[in-house]
This record gives C-alpha cells, sequence and structure tokens, in this order.
C-alpha cells in the first residue's frame, strides 16, 4: 500500500517545506535590490504578477480538486479509479500548460505594454515555458496529496526553491553584467535572467515528482490487482465534466485572488503620476509595495495552503463516509492552527518591520511603515484560503469565488479613489485590500455556518493568540534593541549587529510566545507536535513547565 499520512503529519511536512521554502526565496533578494533597486524591483515584480495571473487561469487551485477526487476513490477502495482520475487530470492540464505557454510566449509584447513597462517583454518570453512544466507538478502532486502523502510536494517545493534562488543570483548577475557590457537595458535583462530561473526551477521539480511517481508503480499494480472494489465505476468523461465542474470554481478564485495584483499592476503606477508623483518615485513606490511588503507578508500566509492541503484529503473521506461529526472537527482543528501560528508572525512583522527590511533588503530597506500597517491584512487572507477550501470540499466551490470577486470589486473602487490623494498614494491599495478580505471572509463564513449550523466558528480561537502575540512583539522588540545595542559597540557595524540582533530575536520570540500560550491555555503539548519542530519545541517548553 502506499504510504499514507494523518492531517497532522501531512501538515507538518508541508509547513516545513515553506518555511525551508521561503527562507531560500529571500536568498536573492539582496543581490537583485543591490542590482536594480526599487524601480526595477517594481518592473520584475509587475512581470511576475501577470505570470502568476496566467498560472492561476491554468493551474493554480486544480492539485487541490485532484486531491479530492482520488481520496474520494481511493477511500472507496477504487484504485483503478484512482488511476482514472489521475490520467485524465493530467492530459487535462498538460494541454492547458501548452496553451499558456504559447500564448505568453506570442503575447509577450502585448502583456508587457498592458502592464505599461516594456522593460518586461524579455521577461515573458523567457518564462513562457514554465506552464508545461508547472502543469505537469501539480497534477503530480494533486494525485500524491490525494492519497495522504504530502512528502513528495514537500519534497518538490524545495527543489524547486534550491534551483530558483541559486540561478537566479546568477543569471540576475550573468544578464546584469551583459547588459552593461553591451550598454543595454539593465532592467529588462535582469528580469529575463530571473525569468530563465524559474523555467529551470519548475522543470526541476516536474522531474522529480515524475520519478516519485514511477517509483510506485508497481505498488499501483498490485493495489488494482487486489481491488475488491463493486460499486460504480468511474470513466475518463466523467473524470473531465467533474474536474471542469469543480476547477471552473476554483480557478475563478485563484483569478480573483490574483486580481488584487492585476489591479494593483494595471493601476497603481499611472495613478501614483496624476496625483503628482514623478515616474521615478511611482516605480520606486510600487516596488516597495510589491516587492518588499507583499513578499514579507508571505511570511505570515507561509502556513494558510499548507493546512488547506492537508486539509482537504480528510475533508473528503470524511464526507465521503458521510461522517460530519469528524468533518467539524477538522474544520474546527484548522482553524484554530491558522490562528496559532499566523499571529505570532504577524506581530514579529509588525514590530521589528524595519530590522527584518535590513536583514533581507541591507541598505535598500525602506517601506517599514507599510509593513506595520498593511502585514494584519494576512489575518484575512489565510482565513479565506480555509474558507475555499472547506466550500469546495462541501460541494460549494462557487461561492468563495463569487464572495472574493465582490470584494474585488470594490478594491478597485478604493484604489482609483484614494491613490491619487498625494497624502495617501500607495496605502491607498492596502486600504483596498483589506476592505476587499473582510468582505470576503464575512460572506463565505455567513455561508459556511449556514450549512454546519454555527458549529464552524472562529472567532474564540482568535483571543488567545492574539493576546499572547501584542506581549511576545512587545517583548521581542525589547530584546532586539538590547541585543542590536551590544553588538553595534561590539562589533561597530550597524548592519552586522542589526542582523545578529534579528537572528537571535527570532528563536527568542517563538519560545516567549508559546510559553505564553500554554500557560494560558490557547495550546496544548498535542497542538504543538503538529507544526513544523514540534516534538522538540514540546519538550523544551515543557521542561520547565510547573507540574500540577
Amino acid at each position: 500500500m502506499i504510504k499514507r499520512q494523518t492531517s497532522a503529519k501531512g501538515f507538518a511536512i508541508l509547513s516545513a517545506a515553506s518555511v525551508i521554502c521561503k527562507v531560500l526565496a529571500f536568498i536573492y533578494l539582496p543581490v537583485q535590490a543591490m542590482l536594480v533597486h526599487d524601480s526595477g524591483n517594481g518592473v520584475i515584480s509587475a512581470g511576475y504578477k501577470l505570470y502568476a495571473f496566467i498560472y492561476a487561469l491554468t493551474n493554480a487551485g486544480l492539485p487541490v480538486v485532484i486531491s479530492k477526487f482520488v481520496s474520494e476513490r481511493a477511500e472507496l477502495g477504487d484504485y483503478r479509479g484512482t488511476r482514472t482520475v489521475f490520467r485524465s487530470a493530467f492530459l487535462l492540464m498538460l494541454s492547458f500548460g501548452i496553451l499558456s505557454a504559447l500564448f505568453t510566449y506570442f503575447a509577450a509584447g502585448f502583456l508587457a505594454g498592458w502592464c505599461g513597462m516594456a522593460e518586461a517583454k524579455l521577461m515573458f518570453l523567457y518564462i513562457a515555458p514554465t506552464f508545461l512544466f508547472t502543469s505537469v507538478s501539480c497534477a503530480l502532486r494533486g494525485y500524491f496529496q490525494g492519497r495522504h502523502n504530502m512528502t513528495p510536494t514537500a519534497v518538490s517545493q524545495i527543489i524547486e526553491q534550491i534551483v530558483n534562488s541559486l540561478m537566479t543570483v546568477l543569471l540576475e548577475v550573468l544578464f546584469f553584467n551583459y547588459a552593461q557590457r553591451l550598454h543595454k537595458d539593465a532592467i529588462t535583462y535582469t528580469a529575463a535572467g530571473s525569468a530563465l530561473a524559474t523555467v529551470l526551477s519548475a522543470a526541476a521539480s516536474a522531474v522529480f515528482l515524475s520519478l516519485m511517481y514511477f517509483a510506485l508503480r508497481r505498488q499501483r499494480r498490485t493495489e488494482c490487482r487486489r481491488q475488491n472494489y463493486t460499486g460504480p465505476t468511474i470513466t475518463s468523461a466523467s473524470v473531465y465534466r467533474r474536474i471542469l465542474k469543480f476547477s471552473i470554481p476554483s480557478i475563478i478564485s485563484c483569478i480573483a485572488a490574483s486580481a488584487i495584483d492585476i489591479i494593483d499592476t494595471k493601476s497603481c503606477i499611472p495613478l501614483l503620476l496624476s496625483g503628482g508623483f514623478t515616474s521615478a518615485q511611482a516605480y520606486a513606490l510600487f516596488g516597495i509595495y510589491s516587492t518588499k511588503y507583499q513578499r514579507l507578508m508571505t511570511l505570515a500566509m507561509l502556513f494558510a495552503a499548507p493546512l488547506v492541503t492537508s486539509m482537504m484529503p480528510s475533508l473528503a473521506a470524511a464526507k465521503a463516509r458521510g461522517d460530519y461529526r469528524q468533518f467539524t472537527h477538522i474544520v474546527k482543528e484548522g482553524y484554530k492552527l491558522n490562528f496559532v501560528v499566523v499571529m505570532p508572525i504577524i506581530a514579529g512583522l509588525s514590530f521589528l518591520a524595519k530590522p527584518i527590511l535590513t536583514v533581507i533588503f541591507v541598505s535598500q530597506n525602506s517601506g517599514s511603515l507599510m509593513i506595520v500597517l498593511g502585514t494584519w491584512i494576512a489575518l484575512l487572507m489565510t482565513t479565506q484560503t480555509i474558507q475555499s477550501g472547506l466550500l469546495i470540499a462541501l460541494d460549494k466551490p462557487l461561492v468563495a469565488p463569487a464572495t472574493l470577486l465582490i470584494g474585488m470589486a470594490v478594491k478597485a473602487v478604493c484604489n482609483y479613489t484614494l491613490i491619487p490623494f498625494s497624502a495617501v498614494n500607495i496605502y491607498g491599495a492596502l486600504i483596498g485590500n483589506a476592505v476587499a478580505w473582510i468582505i470576503s471572509d464575512a460572506l463565505n463564513q455567513h455561508y459556511i455556518r449556514g450549512i454546519l449550523r454555527g458549529r464552524a466558528g472562529t472567532g474564540r480561537y482568535m483571543l488567545k493568540p492574539c493576546f499572547a502575540s501584542l506581549i511576545m512583539g512587545g517583548l521581542s522588540l525589547g530584546f532586539y534593541s538590547a541585543i542590536n545595542y551590544i553588538a553595534i559597540h561590539v562589533y561597530g557595524h550597524s548592519i552586522a549587529a542589526n542582523d545578529l540582533a534579528v537572528l537571535l530575536t527570532i528563536p527568542f520570540g517563538a519560545y516567549v510566545y508559546f510559553k505564553i500560550m500554554l500557560n494560558i491555555g490557547g495550546i496544548s503539548a498535542n497542538d504543538l507536535k503538529k507544526i513544523p519542530m514540534g516534538d522538540k519545541l514540546s519538550r523544551l517548553l515543557l521542561k520547565h513547565q510547573p507540574q500540577e
């Protein structure tokens, strides 16, 4: 039998991979910032936002849908059905990947012109083949996740990020130097180098997952040969119909989420220019918002996708059995775990915004106020991610995209109304983000409470993590300030002192937060074991815990 993991185990594996990937993702940012500064970051970020939008049209959300169908068939013992689901999904996604690659390549000039950044054309030409590899990876990840095995997904993500980080540094420097020697636009070629690194990393992930799938070929054949399922069989045609039924809402949801980036890419710079800012100022403000703020905010969202991915097979299995008590229990655990891990990250980023920016971007560290004011929006975004997965599991896939589209419409109004005011400027985009996610979350929760008869409330799970996070944030700021002061006087170098102080403050803050949570009953030792390195953390925290 193919190895099966629990939801908690799957979440821990995917969370650990997300942490590793996120750390690796920041490796190349200091190099990129030194090469092209905030204005160049704005161009590269705009290109990737359009790439992400096209990706959402063809890939995003589909692994969750595939895992749901695979998990349902496996729970019934229909292993031939799981094979049918995967083969049908693979062919469908590969077709989407080919179409996306062709469109991006031949429409590169149009895409660059649409976002108002001609420098991004070469980037789109280079990044087009990525879709061929991501379509393969998404289908394979969906299959493994549906079989309750998150390890291949986690390892493939780490491999992808390692290759991406290393190749981005190498290729951006090479392309930048090439442009300098030939007196060409450095931003254009640096962006192209970044795109080529993305292609190579996606290829590495697809190759690894393919090897993993073929390595289990004998086990799959054994399952099919010993199958004793006698219920209705599933056909490729029915798989296509079901995938389209669920994937279209899922893709719409991803498009709606990406719409924030598309709205900002299309509107922010023209609206800043209309507000009296120069072209250089507008590009720099957008670069700070799209690269520094949004990149750091992804740290707070680190665990939402792994949580939903690990929950989905268990939710689908519980629903297939008609076990709604277990279904509701999984939902509540998901909300609780989300708040427990997201809130301290938000607090840490808010209290230590400037020091963290300095660690990542060195002297290019402007934008801390934006981090302080806007990072809390990640709490709304992670809640919506869980709600979206829950609604898919409840066979209501259209609800989340519909509410998100409503929120995006309001977001666009906020952008066009607020950004032209010079006193508000790019912060108008933050306000629009907050309003959009509040609307979507409120509507989703109202609908979910109606289906589950009010048994999936979230409010009571927020209070203790919020209290512990605020205490942790204040103590961490004091700890950082003391270490930074001492280090400056010892080493005499402010950047090095800052980096050392931040690195020491992170484990200090984690210890303080979880210690407070244990003492106030916000988390149990069993809950701790569900997060990355939770076993070690549990032993450390409980070592000096007073015995009752």
